[in-house]
């Protein structure tokens, strides 16, 4: 019967350190071999810094000072600096561990105690001591070496975090610019709006005064011009918040900061030109999100592992060298000299409730890993699937703008020349001219829609750390 406890132990102890040495098992997640919505493109190569892919200089100076200042981008970085130092530190434990000492003290022996060996009488006497004191862990387990690859891919986890960061920072800046650049389009249109429907007014006020005209296109045309104000100064107000959210993404303050974004191609832009050719549904495993799930999986893997070492006991390798006299002109002669050296072990006995909550603990957080790892892979398809989904429509709804818009001015120019022929009043030239504003407003607001789209696209494909 012993000799069975004593196999059975030999046997456990045999297969738990063939999981403490084997490398972590990769998760295998099956993907679909392509995205659900296709869409065209008139572009077989794009840069992989897609925001120069706009042709805007000042779009290409904002994100280069976001990246050079952002403070969240900086403070991602440095986190991948702090992870490093975890795989120094963790790296020493396979050294030994070198001690030095040295005293030096007046002693006088008690009359009631048997007295030194290193003196002959109960006289005052100094002794002196020097030493260096060595110890070293066996690992024999893989727990410190694993604690060193926890530490490594921790590292990772970081660099994909800090890719995470960037290319949220990426998005939100040229978002935001482009909210910029639509917000002083809308604000020029309402201006001209708000002019228009200022002059209908002041001409309807006359006709009243005059009695041409009841009341009622008077308390219309105020209408009218009270609710272009109300948006116009809604516009104002977004754009000041708007630059200021620029501001924060470039890490400076509001009060030291103005932009003056470049506001064209809102009138005329092609986008099909823009948007990256077919690529595989595989590009996902590249975004750092994913990466950043999958290095979370191996950490919680060899945090599992250390966490299995502690059921077996600790071997610590000691040694100790050096001198003791009373007479410091001696004091490092050979007859001086004094050593010891042994092999401790410290094997766990009363805690085997707590490292078994321990292990235990590890098995569910690496199991949930794989489980966020999993969600993250399936979310960057809704992702991108959503991206494409909403390119495609808001594009086809721009096309109808578009024409909404070419009609509004074919109109317009219509009225303006029977007005300048003296056909038509100057109030009905000027509804079509705010009739033409209010078309060319949407179609602004739809174009920055699909703008936005694009950036969306290219941020779900993990595109734009090509600089890393």
């Amino acid at each position: 019967m012993r000799h069975r406890i004593i196999l059975g132990l030999t046997l456990a102890a045999f297969l738990s350190s063939c999981a403490l040495y084997s490398s972590p098992k990769n998760v295998k997640v099956q993907i679909p071999s392509k995205f659900e919505y296709k869409i065209n493109s008139t572009n077989s190569t794009l840069s992989q810094n897609w925001w120069e892919n706009f042709n805007d200089p000042t779009l290409n100076n904002v994100i280069k000072t976001a990246l050079e200042n952002n403070l969240n981008y900086k403070i991602a970085l440095k986190n991948i600096q702090i992870a490093q130092t975890y795989v120094g530190q963790n790296q020493s434990a396979l050294l030994p561990t070198i001690n030095a000492t040295y005293s030096s003290t007046r002693n006088k022996p008690s009359l009631n105690q048997n007295l030194s060996p290193l003196t002959s009488s109960n006289k005052i006497y100094n002794l002196h001591q020097a030493g260096l004191s060595a110890s070293y862990e066996l690992d024999v387990w893989h727990q410190i070496q694993n604690s060193v690859n926890q530490a490594k891919a921790n590292v990772k986890l970081s660099q994909a975090d800090a890719n995470v960061v960037k290319l949220t920072l990426l998005s939100n800046v040229a978002q935001t610019y482009f909210q910029l650049s639509a917000l002083d389009l809308s604000i020029e249109n309402f201006t001209k709006q708000l002019e228009s429907a200022r002059e209908i007014l002041k001409l309807n006020e006359d006709q009243y005064k005059s009695g041409l005209i009841n009341i009622e296109p008077v308390e219309n045309a105020k209408t009218q011009t009270e609710n272009i104000k109300t948006v116009l100064n809604n516009l104002i107000k977004q754009k000041q918040i708007t630059q200021n959210t620029l501001a924060y993404y470039l890490g400076k303050y509001p009060e030291d900061f103005s932009i003056k974004p470049l506001i064209k191609g809102f009138d005329s832009q092609i986008y099909a030109k823009l948007i990256p050719p077919q690529v595989p549904s595989t590009v996902l495993t590249q975004r750092p999100d994913v990466k950043e799930a999958m290095y979370n999986v191996l950490s919680y893997a060899y945090a599992q592992k250390q966490a299995l070492a502690n059921f077996f006991p600790v071997f610590n390798l000691t040694a100790n060298y050096g001198y003791a006299s009373t007479n410091l002109s001696n004091f490092i002669e050979n007859a001086s000299n004094v050593w010891s050296f042994g092999l401790n072990i410290l094997a766990p006995i009363f805690n085997y409730k707590k490292n078994t909550s321990i292990y235990e603990r590890s098995k569910l957080q690496y199991e949930q890993a794989v489980l966020n790892y999993r969600n993250t892979v399936i979310n960057s398809f809704n992702e991108v699937d959503s991206a494409l989904a909403s390119y495609k429509k808001d594009n086809e709804a721009l096309l109808s703008y578009q024409k909404n818009y070419q009609s509004a001015k074919n109109l317009y120019d219509i009225y303006k020349a029977q007005y300048e022929a003296g056909t038509v009043d100057y109030i009905t030239y000027l509804n079509y001219r705010i009739n033409l504003l209010t078309a060319q407003y949407n179609f602004i607001n739809q174009n920055l829609l699909v703008r936005e789209d694009v950036i969306s696209i290219y941020n779900a494909l993990g595109m734009g750390l090509s600089s890393d």
